[in-house]
């Protein structure tokens, strides 16, 4: 085996120190700059983030403004029940459907309240109505309900024939042509805020 000079075994110690030192940098200083260059794309996704935020923030008295319009021209169709409380909503109902069941030329036997319902920002009022008369009548009726403002929604219908009525000459009962109607109406109007 052949031994090395002075000259050569420094050189052979100084290019092991290299070694050693690129082998430790390798190790310890590349993942490190991995990681590094992680947290800079991941700064600048949160930089575009919060300048897309801002966009929005800036538009946010637009978009309100918008929203506004909105309700009133949703308030103006006049579709929605205008009362300020519900007790008076539902008796603003019970006496449009009366109103309408009289015009249309039927008899008015009972009417109830329904409880309300609440609606992602809006109240349902209902009532549940019976009256008597004829088919005519009950078409008028479902016309005048389908036009009629605030909007009104025919939730649940049961005709039945009328009893039959006894004829007081022949005793024999006969069939007077109308028509028992139990109608759910309900109506809408905005949950005040």
């Amino acid at each position: 085996m052949q031994t090395l000079n002075n000259l050569q075994q420094r050189w052979l110690a100084l290019g092991l120190l290299f070694a050693i030192i690129i082998s430790i940098a390798m190790l310890i200083i590349m993942p490190w700059l991995g990681a590094l260059g992680e947290i800079n794309d991941d700064i600048d996704e949160q930089v575009f983030r919060i300048k897309r935020y801002q966009r929005v923030i800036a538009s946010r008295d637009e978009v309100l403004k918008d929203v506004e319009q909105g309700r009133k021209d949703i308030t103006a169709l006049g579709y929605f029940n205008s009362q300020k409380s519900s007790s008076l909503a539902t008796a603003e109902l019970q006496n449009t459907i009366k109103a309408l069941a009289v015009d249309s030329g039927g008899e008015l036997s009972s009417s109830q309240v329904l409880p309300n319902k609440d609606l992602d920002g809006l109240l349902r009022i209902a009532v549940k109505v019976k009256l008597t008369g004829s088919m005519e009548m009950l078409r008028s009726l479902l016309y005048e309900i389908e036009i009629a403002k605030p909007l009104m929604i025919i939730e649940n219908i049961t005709v039945l024939p009328a009893p039959k009525k006894r004829n007081r000459k022949t005793r024999k009962t006969e069939q007077t042509g109308n028509v028992v109607v139990t109608l759910e109406v309900s109506s809408y109007m905005r949950k005040q805020m």
